[in-house]
């Protein structure tokens, strides 16, 4: 029996899974948004890229850091409480951004609800994991995934229709909106069970934490999410490649990075849902020597026609979700929060330095250097992975939820 089983009635905590699912979309469209709205912020209030890339780190790394921390709050409130309180405030945060008149009232309200933020992640993914399953575990973790990518798909095409057609300030606002509505709901009129709702006197438990640390696959993942996460930066460059190097105009431009974006609308939940009846470790390196491949292919892959089934595949080739879900049967339920906390902080705190580093290595040796620099590190970040053993000794069933 896989640690962290739950023996709650099938479909009991069904309402509370999907609050946090689409909690998480919501999030997503805030942060999607971001992008698009900053040429006009830059314009308002004077910025160069440098003070961009300032506000941009301070943001990412608001939202990221704290993830460690916040299962601490574990310990008093329930994760359907943080992760309520953690969404109004980072949609309040802003919303009250959006009402700024100048730059560091602007900068330190994005903070505040990046900070707000960091509940989403660890804490869902503990909630969801402890509300289901483990029979379809891996395939809600999957929908977890999928939602919030379909957000970052069509959530920069409706802000762009929003900016032109209010302005920043009050489609930063209107987008934060939906979030709040449901983190009232998710507050006030959905419960999980007495199992779920529990507040953990282990949450933040410093020789808990080192003890899971000498669990095998808690350090393989640890390490195989470290160094998966120096590549992350890559898609920010994409479309700059594609229409710098390969000569397209930003429409062709802006299509492949979207289809990049809905691949991973379908990957987590085909992936997530394979997981739940095969083996996960072949699964995991299967799909990252794919992965790596793929982008080792942009060397050679020119063709539009070409470009967008490649990009599409490399969207769809998500290991993240088989990884968490591995994660998710080898720990206690208890522990669930403090090791998705260190899981989801390793990721996005390196993550936040991606960006330079792949930068770096594109303004001085070109994008094929780079392209290769992103291949090596998924053949260095395969190393881990094949220390990962399948914590299941249960046998399928049919699904409940």
């Amino acid at each position: 029996m896989a640690h962290g089983e739950n023996v709650d009635p099938p479909g009991s905590n069904r309402a509370l899974v999907w609050s946090v699912i689409f909690l998480h979309m919501l999030n997503h469209v805030i942060s999607g948004s971001m992008p698009i709205l900053y040429p006009e912020i830059m314009e308002e209030f004077d910025l160069n890229y440098a003070q961009l890339g300032l506000l941009r780190s301070a943001s990412t790394f608001s939202s990221g850091f704290p993830q460690m921390f916040v299962g601490w709050l574990r310990r008093w409130f329930s994760g359907r409480v943080l992760v309520g309180v953690g969404n109004l405030v980072n949609s309040l945060g802003n919303i009250a951004a959006s009402l700024s008149r100048g730059l560091w009232s602007f900068l330190g309200l994005t903070v505040v609800a990046g900070v707000g933020s960091s509940t989403q992640h660890p804490v869902g993914a503990s909630l969801i994991t402890a509300a289901t399953d483990p029979r379809e575990r891996g395939r809600m973790l999957g929908l977890n995934q999928s939602f919030p990518s379909l957000a970052f798909s069509f959530t920069p095409l409706l802000a762009a229709y929003m900016l032109n057609l209010m302005g920043w300030r009050r489609a930063l606002a209107i987008l934060s909106t939906p979030a709040i509505l449901l983190s009232l709901v998710l507050l006030f009129f959905v419960r999980g069970t007495s199992q779920v709702e529990a507040p953990s006197r282990d949450a933040l438990n410093l020789s808990k934490l080192r003890e899971q640390l000498r669990n095998r696959n808690v350090l393989a993942i640890s390490v195989l999410r470290t160094a998966m996460a120096f590549r992350m930066g890559v898609r920010t460059f994409l479309p700059l490649y594609f229409i710098d190097v390969l000569g397209l105009s930003t429409a062709q431009s802006s299509l492949l990075y979207s289809v990049l974006l809905f691949g991973g609308v379908f990957g987590p939940f085909f992936w997530g849902s394979l997981s739940d009846r095969v083996n996960r470790r072949p699964l995991i390196i299967g799909i990252m020597v794919a992965s790596g491949l793929g982008y080792l292919s942009l060397l050679w892959v020119k063709g539009f026609t070409a470009l967008l089934v490649l990009l599409f595949l490399l969207g769809f080739m998500v290991q993240t979700v088989v990884v968490q879900s591995v994660l998710s049967d080898s720990v206690p339920r208890s522990q669930l929060d403090q090791v998705f906390g260190l899981y989801f902080t390793l990721g996005f705190t390196v993550a936040s330095f991606s960006s330079i580093i792949f930068g770096y290595v594109v303004e001085y040796w070109g994008f094929h250097a780079g392209f290769v620099y992103i291949a090596a590190v998924t053949l260095v970040s395969m190393v881990p992975a094949f220390f990962i053993e399948e914590p299941r000794t249960w046998t399928n069933q049919p699904s409940t939820i």
